[in-house]
């Protein structure tokens, strides 16, 4: 409350000044570093939150759940808070069957999480005996063509590439999941090399074609 009075009160005094007045620019430099201030606050706060969050999901897991990731690597309750927490939020994974099943997403700095409820516990998502946990690293993600809630989550970056397919509760949530997957990438995990790119391409244009292949005999 104090701070936004005070922004006012210098941008109305910024408002009644000109360049050519003696406090213009000193008053333009005053509101430049409150604006810092605010934001760098702000910042805090919400990777305040994020840890608060992140501490709630550790608490309510299971001690006995673990999950294997696809490089051989066990992922279990404790690995939860090594990382950061970017985003959380309600998805419904889709198995071979086309069944729906309802989970809790958490998008951490290198790995991307689903958890299901099971007796007032978390546990790590069952779904066709894949992982649930899944690295960032040169993950693949794309829009479902037939449904603009979906999404399509593509591990090339491994001898037998998997693809998962993910619905959102509306298609503005689903272009926020994917903006925030892929500036994870960007920011934690090293760029690919563009022939790295381009296999990556042509591997989840593969598999996006044997999944239209299949829907044709479901």
């Amino acid at each position: 409350m104090v701070i936004s009075c005070r922004i006012n009160f210098l941008k109305s005094c910024h408002t009644s000044n000109t360049e050519s007045d003696e406090d213009y620019f000193d008053l333009t430099e005053a509101i430049r570093l409150v604006k810092e201030v605010i934001a760098a606050v702000d910042s805090k706060v919400n990777e305040h939150e994020k840890r608060r969050r992140l501490k709630e999901f550790h608490g309510r897991m299971d001690n006995k759940s673990i999950m294997m990731m696809k490089n051989g690597q066990i992922f279990a309750r404790e690995d939860l808070l090594r990382r950061r927490l970017i985003h959380d939020g309600a998805l419904q994974l889709k198995n071979t069957q086309g069944r729906l099943k309802e989970v809790h997403a958490l998008l951490l700095s290198d790995v991307f999480v689903f958890l299901q409820e099971k007796d007032q516990k978390y546990v790590f998502a069952m779904l066709d005996q894949r992982s649930t946990v899944i690295s960032l690293q040169k993950l693949i993600v794309r829009e479902v063509a037939n449904e603009e809630r979906g999404l399509f989550l593509i591990t090339a970056g491994i001898e037998k590439p998997e693809m998962m397919e993910v619905l959102a509760n509306s298609k503005d949530e689903r272009n926020t999941w994917m903006q925030l997957i892929q500036e994870d990438e960007d920011e934690g995990i090293p760029s690919e090399t563009e022939d790295d790119k381009r296999q990556l391409e042509t591997k989840a244009k593969e598999m996006r074609g044997e999944r239209n292949l299949l829907n044709l005999f479901v």
